[in-house]
């Protein structure tokens, strides 16, 4: 029989208050626990690289500090190669990790290509932003006091295309000759597109913008600012596109402008001076009961569609007299064929042939002729062109047919402008020589043939702007008796 324990009763008070509090704070323990939790989200979580020497950890934590050293270690015992981060001499930032040399040498690879990419991504960053023109420092003690500063910076931008590239076309047509069945064209197109900015000193300023496919020649500007102190003469000098406005109603300014303006100060005078070119047009366009009205110039020839020419001065002579008996033309001549001859300007190889064309030929060559400069005085003057038998619209009017047509440089019609030089004929004024002319269908011949007349066909769209050239070939004119 065990003896029992019998406590005095302040005893058992004092260990019920124990407990107690016990529980009170195991329940304040209970509470506190889960607000004390290491798992907070952080808005910008900072993360420790897991491998040694890692540095690029893709968050805006700052880089590790000067003092935490990488480097790596190998082990000749175990053969392993150990990579450190310490702090300092001897304390290790992490702790030590351990590589086989494949491991090692994947590692090493991988690392010297992320280094080898960052190195060409900055190079290439550096040189995009780098101008393609150095900063030149000038060191002269006048350029820097002219120009307010001894640097000069120009950075040009912009692109430029060129193409080139060769055409060779062969017509196997018989009407051709043979050395003209195979051209070939060289084809050179250019693309410039340039802005160029540039600074000389504090003072003056170079801006230019440059496109060859520029719609309106005032897009492309040139212009050079000069701006002086205060207390300088010169207080503006301005070179290229340069404007004038002025103020008042009576002398209006301008905004085109090319040329040279400066600006003077002289104490409280100031003058302004300006050498330029205008490069508008201005227009008054008048409108009356809604309806606009604009005038027009347009030249005789373009307004007269119907307009008849001579095709010899010898058909001019006799036209008053050969309509004095109207209705009944008389003028003793009529004209069987006429052909004309244009330039081939769509490559219309149908009815074609090498074509030169003389101003004087077929004229009457007499002294009253040459006085009346019907007949060029030049060729009448050093022999090239004699007064033949008549008068008449023919081949022995004078000496010239004679004297082409037996020239075997001139037929050739490779060697036509020099033999054509030789004897004193000028291109453009004596002659006309055309490749390749398209010979005009009967229809669409329009002459008077007991006149002598002729009248061009123009199509709408070369009535104005065009040049052509119409050679009148006139084989044979029949005469009363002849």
């Amino acid at each position: 029989m065990r003896p029992s324990t019998i406590r005095p009763p302040h005893i058992r008070a004092l260990f019920l208050v124990f407990a107690l509090a016990c529980a009170a704070v195991a329940q304040v323990s209970a509470q506190v626990t889960p607000l004390d939790t290491p798992q907070v989200v952080l808005p910008y979580p900072i993360t420790d690289p897991p491998g040694t020497g890692d540095t690029n950890t893709g968050t805006i934590d700052l880089e590790n500090p000067d003092n935490v050293t990488n480097d790596v270690v190998y082990d000749p015992v175990t053969g392993q190669y150990i990579l450190r981060s310490r702090i300092g001499d001897n304390i290790n930032y992490r702790p030590p990790q351990s590589m086989s040399l494949e491991e090692y040498m994947d590692y090493d690879m991988e690392k010297s290509m992320q280094t080898y990419w960052l190195d060409k991504n900055q190079s290439e960053s550096e040189r995009a932003a780098k101008s393609l023109i150095p900063s030149i420092q000038v060191r002269n003690e006048a350029f820097c006091r002219i120009f307010g500063g001894c640097n000069i910076d120009i950075r040009p931008q912009g692109s430029a295309e060129v193409t080139f590239g060769v055409n060779t076309s062969k017509t196997e047509n018989p009407r051709i000759p043979v050395d003209q069945r195979k051209i070939t064209t060289f084809n050179f197109d250019q693309k410039i597109q340039l802005n160029l900015i540039g600074n000389i000193g504090d003072k003056l300023k170079i801006n230019t913008s440059y496109n060859t496919e520029a719609t309106f020649d005032f897009e492309n500007q040139v212009k050079l600012n000069y701006t002086g102190h205060d207390d300088e003469i010169i207080q503006k000098l301005e070179a290229g596109n340069v404007s004038l406005p002025l103020s008042g109603q009576l002398i209006q300014g301008s905004q085109s402008l090319f040329g040279l303006k400066t600006e003077l100060k002289f104490g409280k005078l100031t003058a302004t001076a300006i050498f330029s070119q205008e490069k508008g047009q201005r227009k008054n366009i008048a409108t009356a009961g809604g309806a606009q009205t604009t005038n027009f110039d347009i030249a005789a020839d373009d307004y007269e569609a119907n307009k008849y020419y001579f095709l010899s001065y010898y058909f001019r002579d006799n036209y008053e007299n050969a309509l004095r008996t109207l209705p009944t033309v008389n003028s003793g001549i009529q004209i069987t064929k006429v052909e004309v001859w244009v330039t081939n300007t769509r490559s219309d190889y149908t009815d074609n042939r090498n074509v030169i064309a003389f101003t004087d030929l077929g004229e009457d060559a007499s002294a009253a002729s040459v006085a009346a400069n019907r007949v060029s005085p030049l060729l009448v003057n050093n022999g090239t062109i004699n007064d033949g038998p008549g008068n008449e619209a023919n081949n022995t009017a004078n000496s010239l047919y004679a004297t082409v047509s037996q020239n075997a440089g001139i037929r050739s019609f490779t060697a036509a402008a020099t033999s054509l030089q030789i004897l004193g004929l000028q291109a453009s004024k004596h002659y006309e020589k055309l490749e390749s002319a398209r010979l005009f269908g009967p229809q669409r011949v329009h002459a008077e043939r007991a006149l002598g007349l002729y009248r061009p066909e123009p199509k709408p769209e070369q009535r104005r702007g065009a040049r052509r050239v119409l050679p009148v070939h006139v084989p044979r004119t029949d005469l009363p008796g002849g």
